[in-house]
């Protein structure tokens, strides 16, 4: 009874949380039998995170395409998902496979893959919607005693930001693997991780820990089990904590009953992209899967944006401008002079703020809402300050000039006020409210 009553509290917490959907691959193979083979497949993937990670419906196509030589091997692949495009190749000799990988997209990347399975990328930074380019290379060598080693290397750019650059370094035996990896950006290491997995039987049980030098972590364990070779079903529990997203932690169960012809897809390294027993040389399959993934966790784990990674993330508006305006407003009773800034809408629908600016006792300029904003993001708000208690103004309430300039702007406004009032001007109804207490 107790593990009936464990299975259908996971089904109640999957039903609750956003879910994957990702359609079984539909798969065309085949084999000249003159040492030419190859495997062309399509599904369509969107993400389980829902807004906070927007691309829904991706359709995914990979085509692989082996040439055996003798005691070596040629491969040729590809992977297509929307707007991006991944290309890989490599040979194989012995016990040695080496491959290079090269690809390219918009925003982040799109594809699922067995190493980094649906990793919420936009969790780890507020992110910034911009062209990035990856390519790398990757090998898998086996050594005597069924041991088997991988590493791989992944190159990360994108428009005004340093280069980003990934290691990995694994292990294999059997049915055990497990490696680390690393993510750098301007010499500088800004997160890494690990996974682990091991099968016994049916059973294959998985761990994953992802860390960014910004505050984020991820850490993930999954069971799956085989019950027949078309069935099985997974367990997943994951929790995500991040030091600058307030409002942002996640925790969630999965869980997932299958009844198809292929396994469920895992996070367990690339063990179910491995091609080893359709004879195409050691590893390809292992080493692509692993050389990509690295290059998906690198561009997890820095947005693009050198300056977002590390900016506080709020998951409600009012939060930004309160965070804020609580830090600034009592400078501004104390000098009396106004400051402000705007907040913005980031591109995985969080909010942040620009740093407040002075200006005068009456006034301040806080710029234009398309170029004062970072890049990437929108403006969704003005906030300002009206100084100390002045009987010359009328500093508790939004000036005339304060409700034309977001009317102009097109945004609503947030003031602070020297009694200690946080208060909003709502664009759609124009009108204002008292939203509560801050600092005086």
């Amino acid at each position: 009874m107790k593990l009936v009553g464990t299975i259908l509290l996971a089904c109640w917490a999957a039903a609750l949380a956003p879910a994957a959907a990702e359609e079984a691959p539909q798969t065309f193979s085949f084999d000249n039998g003159a040492g030419l083979t190859g495997t062309a497949s399509h599904h369509r993937f969107s993400s389980r995170h829902g807004d906070f990670y927007p691309h829904d419906g991706t359709p995914v196509s990979r085509f692989l395409l082996h040439r055996s030589y003798g005691p070596g091997a040629l491969h040729y692949g590809t992977t297509l998902a929307g707007d991006e495009q991944h290309y890989y190749g490599g040979v194989s000799l012995g016990p040695a496979t080496l491959a290079y990988f090269r690809g390219r997209g918009e925003s982040f990347s799109k594809t699922s893959n067995p190493l980094y399975h649906d990793l919420n990328q936009y969790f780890f930074h507020g992110g910034s919607r911009s062209k990035f380019e990856v390519h790398g290379a990757a090998a898998n060598v086996a050594l005597p005693g069924g041991l088997s080693t991988q590493l791989a290397y992944s190159n990360i750019s994108a428009p005004r930001v340093e280069d980003r650059h990934g290691y990995y370094a694994g292990v294999s035996h059997g049915r055990f693997e497990g490696g680390v990896f690393q993510v750098d950006r301007g010499g500088e290491k800004v997160g890494g991780g690990l996974n682990l997995g091991i099968a016994a039987g049916a059973i294959d049980l998985s761990y994953q820990d992802i860390r960014s030098d910004y505050g984020a972590r991820v850490r993930r364990v999954a069971l799956e089990w085989d019950t027949s070779p078309s069935s099985g079903f997974a367990l997943e529990l994951e929790e995500a904590r991040h030091d600058r997203y307030f409002g942002g932690d996640e925790q969630r169960v999965m869980f997932r009953f299958r009844k198809s012809l292929g396994r469920i897809p895992a996070f367990n390294a690339a063990e179910a992209e491995d091609d080893d027993t359709a004879g195409q040389g050691p590893g390809f399959g292992k080493a692509v899967g692993i050389g990509v993934g690295l290059g998906v966790a690198a561009v997890a784990l820095s947005s693009g944006d050198s300056g977002n990674d590390g900016a506080t993330r709020f998951a409600v508006r009012n939060d930004a401008a309160s965070s804020v305006l609580n830090r600034i407003n009592p400078v501004s009773v104390r000098q009396n002079i106004e400051h402000g800034g705007w907040i913005h809408r980031n591109a995985d629908n969080t909010f942040g703020h620009t740093e407040p600016v002075a200006g005068i006792v009456n006034s301040v300029n806080i710029g234009n809402p398309s170029t004062s904003v970072p890049a990437g993001t929108t403006a969704s708000a003005s906030y300002h300050t009206h100084g100390g208690p002045d009987p010359r103004y009328d500093n508790e309430n939004f000036s005339p000039q304060d409700l034309l300039s977001d009317r102009l702007a097109g945004v609503d406004g947030y003031l602070g006020t020297p009694a200690g009032f946080m208060k909003l001007h709502d664009l759609k109804t124009n009108s204002v409210t008292v939203l509560g207490r801050i600092n005086n």
